[in-house]
């Protein structure tokens, strides 16, 4: 009986069944509970995220040191939103959808301030602890869960040269000096920054080189820069709809500022030689090609108002050294243009013409080359117009120069000198973003 009872089969596919099913469980658990974590973490995370970039925006804002409310409040209070509170808080945190966990899991929200690199930031750090469920049965300890994120600030100044629409383009051995304000681009191309070629030497302040886009070329260059930054608010964007006036021809082969007794444009004016064109505060209506050859020296204060279809085209060792006029007057300007003027705009704070330089709508080229010495104390307003500086020319400044253009470039051995602006001649705003 027991021999036949050892020989016997029956049964056999049960019990091997029954013994293979602990390891199908355990691994059937282990994929449930992985997935668990897993949707825990993604959970956390968010959390996380909006926790370190809501308090980074309070670090950011007037609010710090003087709301009710401190920046681990703002951190803790978004983490709530997003279902994660840190076990036994009872603070009341506005929106919050934390619920009451299962037994033995717990969950905890820090919010710390930080320093990444040379910015201040916000860390935030979510958590969750729980035991295990189908693991149990091979695993006692509990799972702690953890997410964390880091948000900075970064200060962000009201360029000196903007590029509105497209890209900053470096070509060659350029040297920029412009340590107290810098240089920026609204175009979001992926090469709104372009770097060809070596040598060049970028003197800006930390953070001084943003793009709305990306950057190509150096490596190390396109580090430095801010890049996919939010647009830079174009200050003269009111002048883009200022109806220009039609006028005819000056006489003679100088400059003639518009007045009421020559209310006119300098047309295709060439200015060559060795004599010094000295201006005095006018504001001067240029169609055609306003060409500077030779040795020829335009000097003084003065506005430069360039009509559709003009350009500035200046060849050879020439120098301009002009400083936009402290205030233009109504009758200065014909009457399309006086509601920008000093006298009609206090009250609006529309003075747009007061300190600029030059005021060009047309989307005409403007190449400065050669070896001209250029000096604008003042703005160069140039909303639709590629500026390219090549050759050899310097654009140098003791006080502070703002150049605004749809692009401009930089090309062979140009070279910009905005050392006269103080860190404190741009307005300046914060950005949040997160590190990591």
């Amino acid at each position: 009986m027991f021999k036949r009872f050892i020989r016997c089969r029956r049964g056999a596919t049960a019990t091997i069944a029954g013994l293979l099913a602990i390891p199908v469980i355990a691994l059937a658990g282990l994929g449930t509970e992985a997935s668990s974590y897993y949707l825990t973490e993604r959970h956390a995370q968010n959390a996380a995220d909006a926790a370190a970039y809501s308090a980074a925006l309070w670090l950011a804002s007037p609010e710090s040191g003087t709301g009710s409310q401190t920046m681990a409040y703002r951190g803790k209070q978004f983490a709530a939103q997003n279902g994660f509170c840190t076990t036994g808080d009872t603070t009341s945190y506005s929106g919050s959808t934390c619920s009451t966990l299962p037994a033995n899991t717990t969950q905890s929200v820090t919010i710390s301030q930080v320093t990444v690199g040379s910015y201040s930031g916000v860390q935030a750090t979510v958590s969750q602890t729980q035991p295990p469920l189908l693991l149990s049965v091979i695993q006692t300890a509990n799972v702690t869960v953890t997410a964390q994120a880091t948000a900075i600030v970064q200060q962000v100044s009201q360029p000196c040269e903007l590029a509105l629409t497209g890209p900053i383009t470096f070509q060659g051995s350029p040297n920029i000096n412009s340590p107290n304000c810098g240089m920026a681009t609204n175009d979001a191309a992926k090469d709104a920054l372009q770097f060809t070629g070596g040598g060049m030497t970028l003197n800006l302040p930390t953070g001084g080189l943003s793009a709305a886009g990306g950057c190509t070329g150096s490596t190390s260059l396109c580090k430095a820069a801010f890049l996919y930054m939010p647009p830079i608010t174009n200050p003269f964007a009111a002048l883009d709809s200022a109806t220009l006036p039609t006028l005819s021809n000056c006489t003679g082969t100088t400059l003639t500022a518009y007045s009421a007794a020559t209310p006119c444009k300098n047309n295709n004016v060439t200015l060559n030689g060795n004599g010094t064109i000295a201006l005095t505060g006018g504001v001067y209506f240029v169609s055609g090609t306003l060409t500077l050859k030779g040795n020829t020296a335009i000097t003084g204060t003065a506005l430069f108002i360039l009509l559709p279809g003009a350009s500035f085209s200046m060849k050879g060792t020439g120098t301009i050294s002009i400083t936009g006029n402290a205030s233009v007057t109504t009758s200065q300007l014909p009457t399309a243009l006086q509601p920008y003027a000093h006298t009609s705009c206090e009250a609006t704070n529309k003075c747009l013409f007061d300190k600029m330089a030059i005021y060009d709508q047309s989307s005409v080229a403007v190449s400065i080359g050669g070896n001209s010495n250029i000096s604008f104390a003042g703005t160069m307003y140039l909303p639709n117009a590629a500026v390219t500086f090549q050759g050899d020319p310097t654009i140098n400044n003791s006080t502070c120069e703002e150049l605004i253009a749809a692009s401009f470039s930089f090309v062979g051995n140009a070279t910009l000198n905005n050392s006269g602006c103080s860190s404190s001649s741009k307005t300046s705003s914060q950005v949040v973003r997160l590190a990591s």
